[in-house]
């Protein structure tokens, strides 16, 4: 008898955890139904890599000095944004180019989060070499292409894609014949859209308002390409480009002009004149 006793009263408690978190679980959800959230995604400024032409993914080259006046530039053409919150990756060359937005922004009382997960992608023993000379040129022969010129526009939309795949698939083959630790070889773009997808939903579920993120060109290109949106075509991110995104129940859309250089722009000639 006691037993039974014992037992009932483990089924009321254990029904009672479950009703309790069902009511929490729908309470939250209702609170994010139609909360809307603004997140300004932009790629990092000019760094010594861009200006060498070499593949820097996770290797961490810091800006140049056009690099750090152009998050100035770019700063002062969001001075009109109010930033409710703020994240980078953790490259150098990121939190540099975010810290440079929120200062010249005059959004500098806003604390600027890192989140690994925005870092560029990895290009494994690529990392480092000419991206023209060599690494372009080898992704480009491996899957027929004459050239890199060839590989480009024959794939499209889907360039960013086949690149980061061809990264992934040569480091597999040791193409380079390096001694590089499984764990640092590159990245499939699924890896890489896996990630970049979890980061920034979980930033717009824990934010309101307007997000500034300050991410890189290839991982930002391979979020976009998963949304399906007419306006993504493939072509590469230019330093400060921004990308306005906003995140309403549950899902992106891209808002205006994919990575546009307008406020960089209006705040370059502000500066200047």
């Amino acid at each position: 008898m006691k037993n039974q006793k014992s037992i009932f009263s483990m089924l009321i408690a254990l029904m009672t955890v479950f009703i309790w978190g069902t009511m929490q679980t729908n309470a939250e959800a209702k609170s994010l139904k139609g909360k809307e959230v603004v997140i300004y995604l932009v790629r990092h400024g000019e760094t010594t890599a861009n200006v060498m032409h070499r593949a820097q993914g996770w290797s961490d080259f810091t800006l140049t000095k056009n690099g750090v006046k152009g998050a100035q530039y770019l700063g002062r053409g969001l001075k009109n944004i109010h930033f409710d919150s703020a994240y980078s990756g953790d490259l150098t060359r990121q939190e540099k180019t975010a810290k440079g937005i929120l200062k010249y922004s005059k959004n500098n009382k806003v604390k600027l989060k890192i989140d690994s997960g925005l870092r560029e992608d990895n290009y494994g023993s690529y990392e480092g070499l000419p991206d023209v000379g060599k690494a372009i040129p080898d992704i480009a022969h491996y899957y027929g292409y004459k050239n890199g010129d060839e590989f480009l526009k024959k794939t499209g939309k889907n360039a960013m894609s086949k690149m980061q795949d061809g990264y992934y698939k040569l480091d597999q083959k040791k193409r380079l014949d390096t001694d590089l630790p499984s764990k640092y070889r590159a990245e499939s773009a699924e890896m890489v859209e896996k990630r970049m997808n979890k980061s920034l939903t979980q930033i717009a579920k824990k934010n309101k308002g307007n997000t500034l993120v300050v991410s890189s060109g290839m991982s930002i290109s391979l979020f976009l390409s998963q949304l399906n949106s007419s306006k993504y075509t493939g072509a590469p991110m230019k330093n400060d480009a921004v990308t306005k995104l906003v995140y309403k129940d549950g899902k992106f859309k891209i808002l205006g002009e994919i990575g546009t250089l307008k406020y960089f722009t209006q705040g370059k000639k502000e500066i200047e004149k």
